[in-house]
């Protein structure tokens, strides 16, 4: 593929669109820069429980307005955080669009024995430069790392912990 061959954010956005109505399309995917589908394995169990307990988490610290699996369009196609987090002013601006179009101030990744490093990376970087505040990168032994948009932090920027219990993973 060559830059040209990038999709503008509309053309991405009638792509998913016409993907959502079309009973072939795949349960869980997203779409490149290219407007090519990316298809996802269906979640485990653990990986859900694990989504849940985020939500949880990110509720009691910041608020009722963190959502599982929303699609975003960012500036490597649509992207589909596993955990995000919004004032619910930024929600009432978006009632009724899918994918939204913005990044959400908090996105969570929660990584899965198929996902590589340099997704991760892409997929961390793209949420940033698209208007996240923050990216959480959630381990598979339940380490978390903070990316804010100057880089790798020690700490949140929302000044959050996220007490996942031992027993995910």
């Amino acid at each position: 593929m060559q830059i040209e061959d990038v999709l503008d954010r509309n053309a991405l956005v009638r792509r998913w669109q016409a993907l959502a109505t079309d009973p072939d399309t795949p349960d869980y995917y997203e779409l490149n820069e290219f407007g090519e589908v990316i298809k996802s394995p269906r979640s485990t169990n653990d990986h859900q429980r694990t989504l849940s307990a985020i939500m949880l988490s990110l509720q009691a610290r910041l608020g009722p307005d963190a959502v599982a699996e929303v699609s975003v369009i960012t500036d490597r196609g649509i992207r589909v955080p596993d955990v995000v987090w919004m004032p619910q002013a930024r929600w009432e601006q978006v009632k009724g669009k899918t994918p939204l179009p913005f990044v959400p101030d908090l996105c969570v990744e929660v990584l899965s024995p198929g996902n590589t490093r340099e997704e991760i990376a892409m997929k961390t970087a793209a949420y940033l430069r698209g208007g996240a505040r923050e990216v959480i990168v959630v381990g598979l032994k339940g380490e978390i790392e903070f990316f804010a948009p100057e880089g790798k932090r020690a700490a949140s920027t929302f000044g959050i912990t996220l007490d996942l219990p031992a027993t995910l993973f």
